[in-house]
């Protein structure tokens, strides 16, 4: 199969466009950009301005929170609220979306962080048969669910902000997930930054959230003006010094070895579907960014995608039994 020279992304991959020296458009527009986007130094300030100016419009808002932050249980939401509240002095409403996807591992280390980090918090959940509705529908529309989950998530984060007066949202996505499909910068930061839901969703579905927002298929809170950063596109820090962050100052317990989002149970069942849909791993395209960035080489992201394929090529069938357990219609919702 033909793949771009450089990142190693196979010519299937979503959008990709190879020209005639072997390269891809997201290693031509990673090239073309890569001073700003590589250069954290301006990119923490461009942070710090962030976070100042959410301050000053909190107060102006009578807000009791600076900033609110989705805490999934992971590393990442973790070790965020930490550095916004004891590092950057930012009063952050930690909150979790219940999609009832949820491990023991992940409840355990939400439990431990907000005993340490001692932040206000809030777990918000929907109705169970609506959830199901679109679970079902992402299913067969996209052969994908985790797209109901990261909607949700933000839909509800904004909600919330909008309701609370709290003037930015901080998440967890890293440049991998940012720019794995950027050929451009309309929405994506930090060359933009979204002022809403729509916006923010950009990043993530494209041209489909015009498709869903015409078809009433999703609402977007067009009254809802909040900032979103994704605190990753403007730090440079690793998955192993995240952790080793967070077991050193809070006691935070690492994931199984190989064990990829624990904080999920249903995940390796995602994985197995983008493979059956797209024919490679979820990461594919985040592996890619790290290759054009140097943080890793094209051999080392061909071993670890080898390694996703042959884990969740097949998983285990009680998985996959419980997840459509999950999402089922039930007679008794009728009313």
């Amino acid at each position: 199969m033909r793949k771009c020279k450089k990142c190693g992304l196979p010519v299937t991959f979503k959008g990709i466009h190879i020209d005639k020296n072997g390269v891809c458009n997201y290693c031509n527009f990673f090239e073309e950009k890569k001073v700003k986007i590589l250069n954290y130094q301006n990119l923490e300030k461009d942070f710090l301005e962030e976070l100042e100016n959410a301050k000053k419009q909190a107060q102006k808002n009578g807000s009791d929170y600076d900033c609110l932050v989705g805490l999934s249980g992971g590393k990442d939401s973790t070790y965020i609220i930490y550095k916004l509240k004891n590092d950057y002095g930012m009063r952050v409403l930690a909150y979790t979306f219940d999609n009832g996807f949820s491990t023991d591992y992940a409840r355990n280390n939400i439990k431990n962080a907000l005993e340490k980090l001692d932040v206000d918090y809030m777990s918000v959940s929907m109705k169970e048969s609506e959830l199901r509705r679109y679970y079902t529908a992402f299913m067969k529309l996209m052969h994908n669910f985790c797209s109901v989950c990261f909607h949700f998530m933000h839909y509800y984060s904004h909600k919330i902000a909008y309701e609370k007066k709290i003037p930015l949202i901080v998440n967890g996505r890293t440049i991998g997930q940012i720019l794995q499909t950027a050929d451009s910068e309309k929405g994506i930061e930090p060359f933009q930054i979204s002022n809403n839901l729509k916006e923010f969703e950009y990043q993530m579905f494209g041209k489909l959230t015009d498709k869903l927002e015409q078809q009433k298929f999703v609402e977007y809170l067009n009254e809802s003006r909040v900032r979103s950063l994704s605190y990753f596109a403007y730090h440079n820090v690793s998955e192993e010094e995240t952790m080793d962050f967070l077991e050193k100052r809070i006691n935070w317990k690492r994931p199984d070895k190989g064990t990829s989002h624990p904080d999920c149970w249903a995940h390796a069942l995602a994985e197995k579907l983008n493979i059956e849909k797209c024919g490679y791993p979820v990461r594919t395209g985040e592996l890619a960014v790290l290759v054009r960035a140097g943080k890793i080489s094209k051999e080392e992201m061909e071993e670890i995608l080898s390694k996703d394929m042959d884990r969740y090529r097949e998983i285990d069938s009680t998985t996959e039994k419980r997840f459509y357990e999950r999402i089922k219609y039930r007679k008794c919702e009728e009313v």
